[in-house]
């Protein structure tokens, strides 16, 4: 007894299909990871975007409260975490001058490895 021939598939048709199916995949975490980087840096710039568009009356009052807290929270090494938050805040004033900016620097651990 004989068996059926089965056609074989051409190699070249699965081969041809598989470049194809990466580069699409490929492809598409490269956006994924273009959106993400894009959406963390416009977030990262919302305090900025929005003492921006305050009232400038406003803004200094809210400036002066920032500064004073910030202050205050510095001066106890057991807030260090609270006085970054405030230091980090208060560096996107437009009115932090040399000053306040000296201040932040002071405030601010150093960048880690």
């Amino acid at each position: 007894m004989q068996m059926p021939l089965k056609p074989l598939r051409d190699a070249s048709e699965d081969a041809s299909a598989r470049p194809s199916r990466g580069w699409r995949a490929g492809l598409v975490l490269v956006v994924a990871f273009v959106a993400v980087l894009l959406f963390w840096g416009w977030s990262r710039g919302s305090d900025a975007r929005s003492l921006a568009r305050m009232p400038p009356a406003e803004r200094a009052r809210l400036f002066q409260l920032t500064r004073d807290k910030a202050e205050a929270l510095c001066g106890d090494r057991d807030l260090e975490d609270r006085c970054r938050e405030e230091v980090e805040l208060l560096s996107k004033f437009p009115e932090c001058d040399a000053e306040c900016r000296t201040f932040v620097a002071r405030n601010l651990p150093s960048a880690s490895r």
